[in-house]
This record gives structure tokens, sequence and C-alpha cells, in this order.
């Protein structure tokens, strides 16, 4: 199958698995077997889902022959071009895109069956729970969290938790029955127009009361008495949460309790390794900040720009996006604390912080971090009415194809250099670096040398949550392009903390500590300082 034809494979296998999930829940535990079954599937369609082109390109570089070769070049230039074109409205589009799009899909299953990874793939995407219980030690604890339409001889509208718990003496995946969704939801209800000061309130009363952590914590308390390690898969709204700074008493925050690990699938675990710094002569740290969004080639006067992150700025109806000083500040003081260790960096600042020099890191052989500060941009429900003044945009602007594509891969990206050239106005070029980096475009990219990501920006983090398949965003896009490991954001976060956030982060990778160590303490550092909502706005995905 193409990644196309295995989307749609697993989104057809919904209605199958919420039955399932339905049955357990009713029958908690009563045949192991059964939960088995369950959790395997589930961990194989997880991995089909966020599966990446990356698998079939290391062994066709290795392959001599030079037909396949060609044919993987094709694929490659044609699905850049292709993403280039869904960028245009439909009445631009050229006559030959939807018979490009089939040749594309034809040509990517040839490839993939060429490829010597193909039987290697259907072996790897197969993970057993065995296997993961295998890789624990007697105080580490496996949570995968469950998310489904919940039925009753007939469909409901509730969504309703759950999670499989593995640990080191478990007989089989035990299932937990948590919450119904609602219950979350308003909980989570955050108005993101709402002024800063607004907001801060709501996110420091959600991380302060316990009614969120009673949610999750409560039911799973006795399945975590003797741990002190969590490897926690999130599902559905649990994507938006920072599980390390939710309260369980008085005194304690579960990230203060245990060592909480967040992973993309728990089938992740048969390969994990936490990631450090490789600080050999070939490695790189690669920053981007302080972006000129106009990219004019006079010089822009800063002073006139407020001093904000106004993130996301789509929603709030501005049509510019504002120079943010603090990322300039953030990326130079990161720069110059790297070069003291003797690392080589790059910084890429004003109009060279380009869309194409992102594009240009995809095959990068030498391992590397990347750190983007930059605006990114959600949009979350297409089904929702245009406001007033998005009507006015002309159906043919980028914003407009952005705000309406039924592909979330679309409605989710970076801004960079020049993007407010090309944010509001026509333009029927599909070879230009409009400055508007999609997480479609990303997942095209190979960054498998890529040991990190810091999207250093507002709600990065965010996308079209489907269920237990995950975030289809910023997030998934970077994971589909071999990104080891993310930092992401979940809500408009202060620049001048986020930049001490990071410089403690950085401090402590240099000094030789582990990626998830040194993003633990300095969240600890920042806590120990200031509420929730100035620190607790950054998750790692490992």
């Amino acid at each position: 199958m193409s990644v196309t034809e295995i989307q749609s494979f697993v989104f057809g296998n919904n209605k199958q698995g919420a039955i399932t999930y339905s049955y357990i829940q009713n029958h908690t535990n009563q045949y192991p077997s059964l939960n088995i079954a369950i959790y395997e599937n589930q961990l194989l369609l997880k991995n089909l889902s966020i599966r990446n082109q990356q698998r079939i390109k290391t062994t066709i570089e290795k392959n001599g022959d030079a037909t396949v070769k060609q044919k993987y070049q094709q694929f490659l230039d044609n699905k850049r071009y292709i993403t280039k074109i869904e960028e245009l409205s439909a009445a631009q589009r050229p006559a030959a895109y939807n018979q490009l799009k089939a040749e594309t899909e034809s040509l990517e299953k040839e490839l993939t069956r060429l490829s010597a990874t193909f039987s290697e793939a259907k072996k790897s995407l197969s993970v057993s729970w065995k296997e993961i219980q295998e890789q624990l030690k007697p105080n580490e604890v496996v949570i995968d969290l469950v998310s489904f339409n919940y039925y009753n001889n007939k469909w409901t509208d509730s969504i309703m938790y759950g999670a499989f718990v593995i640990k080191k003496d478990s007989k089989f995946p035990k299932f937990i029955n948590l919450f119904e969704e609602k219950q979350l939801s308003v909980l989570l209800n955050r108005n993101s127009k709402a002024h800063d000061s607004i907001q801060s309130k709501i996110i420091n009363k959600q991380y302060s009361d316990k009614e969120i952590s009673d949610l999750f914590y409560k039911p799973l308390e006795a399945e975590l008495k003797n741990g002190n390690t969590i490897y926690l898969a999130p599902s559905g709204l649990a994507h938006q949460i920072n599980f390390k700074a939710l309260p369980i008493n008085d005194n304690q925050t579960l990230g203060e309790k245990f060592k909480v690990i967040l992973l993309g699938t728990t089938a992740a675990l048969i390969d994990y390794k936490p990631t450090a710094f490789n600080k050999t002569n070939d490695f790189e740290m690669i920053l981007y900040g302080g972006i000129d969004y106009n990219k004019k080639e006079v010089e822009v006067n800063k002073e006139t720009y407020p001093n904000v992150l106004n993130d996301l700025a789509t929603r709030s109806g501005i049509t510019e996006f504002n120079y943010l000083p603090g990322t300039n500040e953030e990326v130079n003081k990161i720069n110059k604390e790297a070069i003291s260790y003797n690392l080589k960096t790059t910084i890429k600042t004003e109009s060279a912080a380009t869309e194409e020099s992102v594009k240009k890191l995809s095959g990068k052989a030498n391992p590397f971090i990347l750190h983007l500060a930059t605006h990114g941009f959600f949009f979350e429900n297409i089904k929702q009415e245009l406001s007033d003044f998005d009507k006015n945009i002309p159906e043919e602007a980028k914003k407009r194809i952005y705000l309406t594509s039924e592909d979330p891969m679309m409605r989710s990206g970076l801004l960079l250099a020049g993007a407010n050239n090309s944010w509001r106005k026509t333009n029927n070029e599909t070879n230009t670096d409009d400055g508007i980096l999609t997480a479609k475009e990303i997942a095209n990219l190979d960054l498998g040398s890529c040991k990190l990501v810091v999207l250093s920006a507002c709600e990065t983090g965010l996308g079209q949550i489907n269920g237990s398949e995950g975030v289809f965003g910023l997030q998934r896009a970077f994971k589909m392009a071999g990104v080891q490991n993310i930092i992401m954001s979940l809500w408009k976060v202060p620049d001048a903390q986020t930049a001490e956030l990071f410089e403690i982060f950085y401090t402590e990778c240099f000094n030789g500590k582990s990626i998830t160590d040194a993003f633990q303490l300095a969240q600890s550092k920042m806590e120990a300082k200031c509420r929730p909502y100035f620190w607790a706005g950054f998750v790692l995905l490992e």
C-alpha cells in the first residue's frame, strides 16, 4: 500500500476497533487472549500509520540497480511537486494533477516491493506485547492510552478512554477503564483568543487542581504503586496534556514522583535508548530565529514590532506575522553557549531563515539538532464556517487554501522568511519559496540524522487528533521524516521564560546529560521559580 492507502485503511478500521475496545471495557480483563490480540493490533496500526519513506530510501541507496534509484528519485520529485500543487486553489491546479497523483502512488507501491525493507518491514511492524515486556525493568510501567467511540449494541455519542498497562510481572496487557471524553474536554477548555493573563490563569488552575489528574492517575494508581518510571503513549485529547506537570497530591506532581517518558507508540520501546548529544566533529546545531517574515531587502526596524508571541495569528484574524525579537536573543544565546563547548553551529536569522534552507537539510548525513524559534499555525476544524474576516480572503490565497484543506497535514505548518508576502496573496507558482513550510512538506523530507527537533513556537504540538492514531500535524510530520525526538508546545508560552528554559536545557545537554534527563531537569528548575503556565507548555516526544 501507499501511505495514503494505509491512512485510509487505518481510519477504515476505526469502527471495528471501537467495537472491540467497547467489548473489553464491558468485560474488563475477563479474556486475556482478547486483550493481547487487541493491544497488538493497535501497535500494528500505529506502526503502519507512522511508517515513513526513509525505510525504503536506505536500502535503495545501497542497491546497485540504477533503474530503481532513478524511479525513487522520480517518486521524490513527484511528491514534492504534488505538495506544492496542493497549495494552489482547485481552479489553479494543472489538468494532469489527478493523473500525477495516481501515477506517484503506483510508483510508491512498486518501490516498496522492490525495496529489501519490504520483507523486513513486515516483521518490524508486527510487535508482540511480550517483546515490549522484555524491555522493562521491575520498577517500569507501560501505559498505552486508547480512546474510542463507545458501542453498546448500537453506536453512542460517547468517546471513552482506557489504558493498556504492562509491567515486568504482567500475565497479559491489563485494560483499565478511565473516563468519558467530555469530562476531560470541559477541563481542558481554553480560549485561544483570550488575553495572555486570562490564559495563564486558566492553565495554572488546570495544573494546580487535581481534576485532570484524577481522571488519569486515580484509576491507574494501584498499577503504579511500585513503579518509578512510566512509558506513556497518549491518545485523543491526552495529546494536549503535560502529564509531568499534573499534581497527584498536595505536594507532588506526576513528574516528581515518576520519570515520565512520552512515546508516540509503545512499540518504540523495542529499540528505545535515551539520546545524548554526540560531540564529534561532524555533529552540528542548526538554529532558526529572529526571522524576517516580510523578507524585504531593506533593514526592518524591529523596534516597531511588539515583543509578544501572537502565534497562530490565523485564529485572531491577524493578517501578518509579527517579528519575534525574543527568538533572535534565544538562538544567539544558544549559539554562543554551543560554541563555548566547541560545537559546530549554523544560525539562520532575518531573510536567511528560508523555507528552502530547511528543505535542504533533507538527506543530510551528519547528525544534527534543529531548533526552530518561529510562528506556527494550525487550523482545527474545516467543518466550521469561515469567519466574516476569512470570507474576505480570496479563494486562491494561501491562508484560505490551508484553512479549508481536507488534509490536516496541510492545515498545520511553520512560518519562515517571507511568509507575509504570500499568506494572503494570490500565487499560482509551484516552485517558489513562499516561507510557509507545511506539515505535509516536512513529512516528505529525510531527516533521519536529526537527533532532536525543538519547535520553540506556540502550540506546535497541536493538530487534528484521530483517536489512538495520534496527532496529524507537525509532530507526525517530523516523526514521518525520521526525527528521533521532538520538543513542542501545547499553548502560547511567553518568550522570556521559553528562552530561559532552553538555555538550561541545552547547557545540561552540552554537559553530557541525555535529552530526556536534561529536559526534565530544565523543567524542574523552572517549576521551582514559576507557575505551570510559564514552564509546562513544552513536552518531549521520544
